[in-house]
């Protein structure tokens, strides 16, 4: 994945999804290929359990891999931690079958040689092995990110194995009867659900930029970002030195017309800085801003992407675009 074709928009939080997904993809195709291929060297009773230690080591690893990809990690770093999480996750996965089938599943459930009978693949028998691979596919992440978001991890873990599980029945028993494609879909979903509910690609990625619509400087942008990631503010105006924006007057730009400042939590707001007319527009909304004498600090509003700033009034108002980009972009 590469973090400069993933635009600023509500899907970015689906691109990792999709990955997960296709890994769990991948691993079902891989279980079946060397079925089809090789032939199992193992008992029936192994089935259950390399399948989903199968489906929760690509799950985890992939997640680790496009994680280090959009935060453009070193290429050893990346490929160890991936492999680092996908082994915590297999094993776990692995472990966690046999925990559900020889101990947990009994006793909620019914005697041990119905959980090890392949050949019964009620959900009675296997939900349980899903949620529990589920929570390995997120505790090798978990791990590798130095348990930074536990408890989210590992609830949308055991969340997204369930969802798996469900899937994997429901396709079997009530849609097409068909435990070979229902394995497929389950595990898809599995990956899918888990990219969505534990990792979708947060704003430190990017940054805010300051952008120039008007004929007279068109195309003119500024990073609001400092590098470090402190607290900056950006002025705009018309005023000859000090500006980190200069703007013509003949747009209707005055000495100090406006400031774009951003917070140590990353969140941005525009401020009215004079008399003129100083609007935000964005969808079904109007914000003017302009600067009200009677109140001790200018007026403000937070800034989204794809927000416009229109200084002035009329056919000769320069009008400025906030929008967030990559943040290596600077």
């Amino acid at each position: 994945m590469n973090i400069f074709l993933v635009p600023y928009t509500w899907q970015r939080h689906l691109q990792v999804a999709l990955i997960t997904g296709a890994a769990g993809l991948l691993a079902w195709w891989f279980v079946m290929s060397w079925f089809t291929f090789f032939g199992p060297f193992w008992s029936l009773e192994w089935d259950g359990a390399l399948f989903l230690a199968t489906c929760s080591g690509m799950i985890g690893g992939a997640a680790v891999l496009a994680e280090g990809s959009l935060r453009r990690r070193a290429l050893p770093s990346r490929l160890a931690l991936t492999l680092t999480a996908a082994g915590i996750s297999f094993g776990v996965g692995f472990a966690g079958y046999w925990l559900w089938t020889f101990a947990l599943g009994p006793a909620l459930f019914g005697a041990v040689p119905d959980s090890i009978d392949s050949a019964l693949v009620s959900l009675r028998y296997r939900l349980g092995g899903f949620v529990i691979a589920g929570i390995g596919s997120a505790l090798g992440p978990l791990v590798t990110r130095k348990f930074k978001g536990g408890v989210t991890q590992l609830l949308s873990g055991a969340a997204a194995g369930l969802f798996g599980g469900a899937v994997w029945h429901l396709c079997n028993f009530t849609i097409y009867y068909d435990l070979y494609l229902a394995s497929a879909l389950g595990a898809f979903t599995w990956g899918f659900g888990y990219g969505v509910l534990a990792w979708g690609i947060p704003d430190e990625l990017y940054a805010g930029w300051l952008r120039v619509l008007s004929p007279s400087r068109y195309g003119l942008r500024i990073p609001v970002d400092a590098m470090d990631r402190s607290p900056k503010e950006r002025f705009v105006g018309h005023f000859p030195r000090g500006l980190d924006v200069w703007l013509n007057a003949e747009g209707q730009v005055m000495e100090l017309h406006l400031s774009v400042a951003v917070d140590g939590e990353q969140h941005y707001k525009a401020r009215g800085l004079t008399l003129q007319p100083t609007v935000v527009r964005r969808f079904l909304e109007r914000i003017d801003l302009r600067y009200d004498p009677r109140r001790p600090a200018p007026l403000e509003t937070r800034l989204s992407s794809g927000d416009r700033v229109v200084l002035g009034q009329g056919d000769q108002a320069t009008t400025l675009e906030f929008i967030m980009l990559p943040r290596e972009e600077r």
